[in-house]
């Protein structure tokens, strides 16, 4: 048998099928096309890991994503999730509040919503909700939610909400911004673009203060020079803040770049009400939140 091989290799060599040395370009390619067969092989038994032994149950679904929720999931699941309590958040049953008896039926879009804890209490307040979000787990992750609350008045859509609002004919009764404004690189977009859908809007973010932010622990942050935008006859400055370590988490639920641009707080008042929104509530104020000043904002025209 040996010498079968043997004799079979001389042929090759000498019709040129094989050769005894390879160029280094020969050998480098050679060596990627392995390293891809390896990794083939690998991927193949990564798949049989997203097979689950365990009877269905809650804590099975939630746990496609463990250690990657950031919020608490209902009490009533009886599950290990994240620790912020957004499914029962005080600003988000003051709009409601807010809103009043209207709410009932009510049209909402709703912009990022991480893992539809908000979306549930709306769902719960007889809101009709749409909800857009552009992190492909976070969307799933609202899908596990809608189904094991059983949430009948909500639908979830993945996609960037910017490229939705730039092209929407659509007028919504209310929108939720919470937690989003201080994620974009182009804020004064977003207001711009939301007032446009809707003349009833609530807002939860963070904005630029100095004096705080430099004292704060998030301060490192902020490296980046302030940089100047014009919009309409005033020229507002919008603070680049960098995510740095924060999207190596695999639950993170920031921005789709690597850094945003805070707004100032009088700025966003300010431009507000040259959107036409004169009837602003500020609430749920906290200046001095471990992550930056923070407020709520419910603007009416």
């Amino acid at each position: 048998m040996g010498r079968l091989r043997s004799n079979a290799r001389r042929l090759l060599l000498e019709a040129g099928v094989i050769r005894e040395e390879f160029t280094a370009t020969q050998l480098s390619q050679l060596q990627a096309v392995g390293k891809e067969l390896m990794a083939a092989r690998e991927d193949q038994g990564k798949a049989l890991d997203f097979y689950v032994a365990a009877a269905p149950s809650a804590q099975v679904a939630v746990d496609v994503f463990a250690g990657e929720w950031t919020s608490l999931l209902p009490e009533e699941l009886g599950v290990t999730s994240g620790h912020s309590p957004l499914f029962s958040d005080e600003r988000i049953q003051h709009m409601i509040d807010w809103y009043g008896e209207a709410i009932v039926g009510s049209k909402v879009l709703e912009l990022g919503p991480l893992e539809g804890a908000h979306t549930y209490m709306l769902d719960r307040a007889g809101a009709d909700v749409f909800a857009i979000e552009a992190n492909g787990r976070s969307f799933l992750k609202c899908l596990v939610v809608k189904e094991l609350l059983c949430l009948q008045r909500a639908r979830f859509a993945l996609g960037d909400f910017m490229a939705y609002l730039r092209e929407n004919t659509e007028r919504y009764d209310l929108i939720l911004v919470s937690g989003v404004l201080y994620h974009m690189m182009d804020p004064l977009e977003l207001l711009t673009l939301v007032s446009r859908a809707s003349d009833r809007l609530m807002f939860w973010t963070h904005y630029y203060d100095e004096k705080r932010l430099t004292q704060s622990p998030t301060a490192h942050k902020f490296q980046a020079p302030p940089e100047p935008v014009q919009f309409e006859d005033t020229t507002y400055l919008l603070h680049p803040r960098d995510y740095l370590e924060a999207t190596n988490w695999a639950g993170f639920g920031g921005g789709p770049e690597t850094r945003a641009r805070w707004m100032e707080r009088e700025d966003i008042l300010n431009c507000l009400e040259r959107l036409g929104f004169h009837d602003i509530e500020v609430s749920h104020e906290e200046p001095d939140h471990m992550n930056g000043p923070s407020m709520m904002l419910l603007a009416r025209r």
